[in-house]
């Protein structure tokens, strides 16, 4: 059965999220009870006017949901295990960034256009799982201009266009984590950019380097539908350079891009 909801959450739940000095909030026990079964967690309640209000967040994690929350529009995104997503009927451009006589970074031997194409194919083969109509603008070691790539995703009428890359920092020597980048222009990128990034982070268990709007990067430019940029990880740090050259980091990593993917299309229009 789908259970998936796209809230939106009123006043109360921002300020609960908040944590504001006008009302007082104290630790509670709440008591939920699903088809008859009792359940019981101790969650922070804010309480104003007599009304006790407790987080959306703490009530569907308990029920075994997963979270996603959009500070900028007010809304939580739900979803649980028990949901089979389906792609059918949907085209998506997944982007191998680099190849050919452009490497990308390179550390310790590794070429980054070797690992985007890796975590690319991964990728691929997970939105086919959902049924998806997935178009790859290279599929070997080819110069495939950036302009290029945009241009394949405009012919196909692709529903989503995801760009794969591996991250790389020259100040901070332990950087680690998943990024996503959105163009401003489309308010459905980056909601695409943040269900992506929260899904990547949840199925490989990375830290968080959030969803930022990226007007520079002509592949989020020259695009006709929503389209994000991937950073999956930093290859600069090497503990997880290691980490992704593993098969089944790479897997992780595909297939919560690839339920990201099908929580942003299978959710009604905000």
């Amino acid at each position: 059965m789908k259970r998936l909801f796209s809230l939106a959450v009123a006043l109360a739940i921002t300020m609960l999220l908040m944590l504001t000095a006008a009302g007082s909030s104290s630790r509670r026990t709440v008591t939920v009870v699903l088809n008859g079964e009792t359940i019981s967690f101790d969650t922070p309640a804010y309480i104003e006017n007599n009304r006790t209000m407790v987080p959306i967040r703490a009530i569907a994690e308990a029920l075994g949901l997963e979270v996603t929350w959009d500070q900028a529009s007010a809304t939580a995104w739900l979803s649980d295990e028990s949901w089979t997503p389906s792609l059918k009927g949907r085209t998506i451009v997944v982007d191998p960034g680099h190849g050919g006589s452009a490497d990308g970074a390179s550390y310790g031997g590794v070429k980054e256009s070797d690992l985007n194409l890796s975590i690319a194919q991964h990728l691929a083969e997970e939105l086919r799982r959902y049924g998806a109509n997935v178009v790859m603008t290279r599929t070997g070691d080819q110069d495939v201009s950036l302009s290029g790539r945009a241009a394949i995703a405009n012919r196909v009428k692709a529903d989503l266009f995801l760009s794969v890359h591996c991250n790389a920092s020259l100040t901070n020597a332990s950087a680690s984590g998943i990024y996503t980048a959105y163009h401003s222009g489309s308010a459905k990128s980056r909601q695409a950019a943040i269900l992506l990034k929260d899904a990547m982070i949840s199925a490989a268990s990375q830290p968080d380097m959030g969803a930022h709007q990226r007007d520079d990067l002509a592949v989020l430019r020259l695009t006709n539908m929503p389209a994000v940029l991937l950073e999956c990880g930093f290859m600069s740090t090497p503990a997880e350079l290691e980490l992704l050259q593993q098969p089944e980091h790479q897997k992780k990593l595909s297939q919560g891009a690839a339920w990201g993917t099908a929580l942003f299309l299978n959710a009604p229009t905000l």
